[in-house]
């Protein structure tokens, strides 16, 4: 697996401000969970999730969620 194999994230909904994808994680009612934003090769944003609680609280379902 080549380094950029291992940090190709597909990503199910971008937003074009940081802002945006806040109110988004917000809306769903993830923010207390580790995440971060990243961006998209277009400059969208987009939230990860980080960790098996996430993907325990049902975060894969809307967002990209890593272990």
């Amino acid at each position: 697996m080549t380094a950029e194999q291992f940090t190709c994230i597909r990503h199910l909904r971008t937003y074009a401000s940081k802002a945006n994808a806040k109110k988004a994680v917000e809306k769903a009612g993830f923010s207390d969970l580790p995440h971060v934003f990243a961006l998209s090769d277009c400059g969208r944003v987009f939230p990860v999730f980080i960790g098996e609680r996430c993907a325990q609280e049902g975060t894969h379902f809307n967002f990209p969620t890593i272990n």
